[in-house]
């Protein structure tokens, strides 16, 4: 008599193994489901203080603009004690935003104005030494070598700015700080820098409208160098 066979196993399907793969997942999620919640409930806590410090920063940004077009307006109306005030309380209130930045520069051309060299030159380095924004940067070393020049301070004039050179976007401004660098140096005494910042200009900037500038006072140096070795 035949022995009867033994019938096959069929292979598992392919809904098999997700099935069960849902089951482990829904058998987790019941065994940890505190926990899941809890996860969840920090992630939403997250996104909820990232949404309240973006609204906050642009709600900052906004209201500091708003003061700096009121400096700005009593800047042009000729009351510059005002617009000291108001930019001053400005950058202390919005510290970090754009217009605080752009305030640090206006109220340096203020104190200027105001024949404030030695304020303007203290303000202009603690804001550099605290950080600006990189477009703000080299208008303030220009103008902190402005303040140190009229205080007579030459060469840290001088060093101001080459660091304004240095950092500029533009090219044409690059030219013309070297120029006024080498004149600070020159009126330091400090020949040697002088002629290295002119040369710079021709070296770097040939084209630009303070190249003219720069051949001249080249040559007066040269000649002085010369006089003097005569």
């Amino acid at each position: 008599m035949a022995k009867r066979q033994r019938p096959k196993p069929q292979p598992a399907t392919q809904a098999e193994p997700a099935k069960d793969a849902a089951e482990k997942l829904i058998g987790w999620i019941q065994r940890h489901q505190r926990r899941s919640i809890g996860g969840v409930a920090a992630v939403v806590a997250v996104a909820a203080v990232a949404i309240f410090v973006v609204a906050y920063q642009r709600n900052r940004e906004v209201a500091a603009g708003t003061s700096l077009e009121q400096a700005r307006f009593a800047t042009q109306s000729g009351n510059l004690p005002l617009a000291a005030s108001d930019l001053s309380r400005l950058i202390g209130s919005f510290r970090g935003t754009r217009a605080a930045d752009e305030a640090v520069i206006l109220l340096g051309q203020v104190r200027l104005l105001q024949e404030q060299p030695d304020l303007a030159a203290s303000e202009l380095r603690e804001a550099l030494d605290r950080g600006l924004e990189e477009q703000f940067q080299a208008p303030a070393y220009s103008l902190l070598g402005s303040a140190l020049e009229n205080l007579g301070s030459n060469v840290p004039a001088g060093e101001a700015y080459m660091n304004a050179a240095n950092t500029t976007w533009y090219g044409l401004l690059s030219a013309q700080y070297l120029n006024d660098a080498g004149r600070a140096f020159w009126a330091a005494g400090d020949t040697a820098r002088a002629v290295a910042a002119y040369e710079r200009v021709l070296d770097e900037f040939l084209d630009a409208p303070s190249a003219a500038e720069a051949r001249v006072r080249l040559a007066e140096l040269r000649a002085g160098q010369v006089d003097s070795i005569g």
